[in-house]
This record gives structure tokens, sequence and C-alpha cells, in this order.
């Protein structure tokens, strides 16, 4: 087993890096979450996850791999400390893996290790690396430098840094729905509006979160009603608001299920095991569902096994609607489609783990705004229209 080093600091990319630890643990590497400015590390869009390790913890010669995340203020933390750039250089030096995303391959720059490489990352950071030669790809590899370029493309990356270590990426595709992640509509897009369309009225998202739900899907999913200004609130059940994920991430959620739901204009089912059945097995869940399914007004969404709660609470009859592959026997009484995303009525669905995008793209238009800004600048479009 190959050891993997995520590195965290404040303001990181929660979307993209989370994404990252749930693939190369999935793909069966040892993956570790370390906290470079704590054990407790707050993202760029105000979720709060708990390292597994500091970074003082861990050595060069312990890892085989480290990844530096994007985010701009994580980024710039990461740059002016001196234990993680000397971490980068010593691996780079044993002719270990170097790798980063988005802005995180200014870090490398810092680090001393770009020089006489080729590099990608996000649209206009290349302006601000010094060494190295830039290159447009949606994941680059050059010796032991692997980068890529924004949030989704994060995929691509995770699958590229799983194969790098002799993983196979290929059947972690299969069981994410990867091959499905990106909607008809994805493409080279030339053109996108300056600013986001948004309802006249503030909509207010509510993700539930059960142990063992899976993490990438559901935080790229509050990433994205965030980044939309959606107020988007994650919660829990039982008093700590520490969260245990299907891959074993530590998250906190904002809040504890209670009274305050009713005040939301939707709820978000994730996926995972045992995150889905055990939303099923919570009787408050189930009485959710019910009564919202007879409120004018109110959205029902899920993906991956949150799919099989909505048909659990009864509230799927003659609907159209998607789910995790084979899961058509499971939806009886909707109609199911096998398209992405799909959007009937109360009712908003999605397939699987790589899903995350579409789906909130979708519950985002269905709540009355416009995602087309937060696509582009989640670089979306682009790595659809790649995988396309």
């Amino acid at each position: 087993m190959k050891k993997v080093a995520v590195l965290f600091a404040d303001g990181f990319e929660e979307s993209e890096s989370l994404t990252i630890v749930d693939i190369l643990r999935r793909g069966g590497m040892e993956c570790l979450m370390v906290g470079v400015t704590g054990r407790e590390m707050m993202g760029v869009h105000d979720i709060n996850v708990r390292a597994d390790v500091e970074l003082r913890e861990i050595s060069a010669d312990d890892m085989d791999m480290v990844v530096i995340p994007g985010g701009y203020v994580g980024v710039d933390a990461l740059m002016h400390d001196m234990a993680a750039l000397q971490l980068i250089s010593d691996m780079n030096e044993k002719g270990k893996f170097v790798t980063a995303i988005c802005a995180g391959p200014r870090v490398l720059d810092r680090a001393g290790v770009l020089d006489g490489k080729k590099y990608t990352c996000y649209p206009g950071q290349e302006e601000k690396i010094k060494e190295g030669t830039f290159e447009e790809a949606i994941v680059l590899r050059d010796g032991n430098l692997i980068t890529s370029r924004g949030p989704a493309t994060c995929y691509a990356f995770a699958y590229a840094l799983l194969d790098a270590l002799g993983g196979d990426s290929l059947a972690v595709k299969n069981k994410m729905v990867y091959f499905n992640a990106f909607d008809e509509a994805s493409s080279h897009r030339e053109t996108c509006p300056d600013s986001v369309k948004v309802p006249e009225k503030n909509r207010k998202v509510a993700v539930l979160m059960k142990e063992g739900y899976e993490e990438g899907e559901t935080f790229s999913i509050v990433d994205i009603m965030r980044r939309l200004g959606i107020e988007c609130t994650t919660f829990c059940f039982d008093e700590d608001l520490w969260v245990k994920g299907m891959q074993g991430m530590m998250i906190q959620a904002d809040e504890k299920f209670g009274e305050s739901i009713e005040e939301y204009d939707a709820v978000v089912l994730p996926g995972g095991r045992p995150g889905g059945p055990n939303l099923i097995a919570d009787p408050q869940v189930m009485d959710l569902l019910k009564r919202w399914n007879e409120t004018p007004g109110k959205i029902l969404s899920a993906l991956c096994f949150g799919t099989r709660a909505l048909a659990a609470a009864g509230v799927i009859e003659g609907k159209h609607m998607t789910g995790y592959t084979g899961y058509d026997q499971f939806l009886t009484g909707a109609i199911f489609e096998t398209k992405v995303a799909v959007a009937d009525q109360n009712l908003v669905s999605s397939q699987g783990p790589a899903t995350g995008y579409p789906f909130a793209f979708k519950l985002a238009e269905v709540l009355g705004y416009d995602p087309s800004i937060v696509r582009s600048r989640l670089m979306y479009d682009y790595a659809g229209g790649i995988l396309g």
C-alpha cells in the first residue's frame, strides 16, 4: 500500500481536496489528510475538517506522494510554511511524486521543484509561476511531477495519481459512475454570463449527514451551493457535530437536525454506505420526506444511495428520476431514466459519487439560479468537453 500526504491549510478548496482523498482511499491507498495550519482546518467555503495527522508527524521518507490542493488562501499559507516547502523539496530530491492542482503549482514553484519541468494549473496562475513550462492540459505528468487545472478536473487528477501509484483507476471510475459525470451541455463554452442569476428570494438547502455518507459527493454539492450564494447547511443527528464519512474522513456538520430545517426550501440526501441505509432507518428523515412531499414549494433531492431513501419514504410514484447503476430495480413506481441528473415535479435526482457537480447544477436551476458562471469557474464544461 502506497502512502500519500494531502496537505491541508486553512482556506483549502473543499470539493477538490476531499474528492482527491476520497478517490485515493477508494483505490486502496493510505491517503493521509495532513494538517499544516493545525489539526482542524476551515476550507474556503466554511467546511471544517479534521486532519489525520499534523505535518510535524510525517517525513519525506514515510511518503510516496505529496498532493497540494488549490484554494488561494490555503495555497498562500503553504507558500509561507517552511516545513511544507521542505517536505516537497525533500520528496522531489528522493524522486517521489510531487503533485498539485488549481493554484497549487505555485507552492511547487516556491519549493523549487518546477525548474525544467512541464506543468499545468488554473487559468492565469501560470503568470505567477517563475519556473517550469506551462502547458494546457486536464492532467499533465512530467516524470515525478503531476499537475492539473481546477476543481472539476480533480477527478481526472486523482485517477491519474492512483494510476501513478500502481492502482486501478478504471475500477474506481466505474464504481463512481465517472463516465456519466458530465451532462449533455458539457462542452468548450466560449462565453458565460458576467454574474450569477439569482431568484428574488434567497433559497435555503439542507444537506443531511449520517455516519457513512459519501464525503466527495456530499461536499462538492455543499461547495457549489455556497459558491452560488445559496444558504446551504449541513445537518447531523447527534450532539457531536463531527461525522465520520464512508472513507473515514471527519467533517463537521453545521447544525443538529431539528425544527429549524422547516425553514429550508430543499433537502439533499447523499449516498454512501452505511450513510444511505442510516437515512432510511431514521424515522425523523422518513417523516420529513413524507411531509415535504405534500408541502407545496419543498424540493426533495438525492443521489446514489440517497435515491433509495426517497423510494423508502414513498415519494417517487409516477415521477421521472435517475439513480445509481442498477437502481431501477429499487426505485419501483418511478419512471427511471439513465440521464446524469433529472428534475421532475418536486424531485431532483442523480446517479453516483462522481455526479455531484451536475446534480448540484440541476438543483440550483430548480431553485431559480443560473449556475453557468460557476460551471465556468470550476472548469466543469472544460473538463466535460475533454472527457466527452
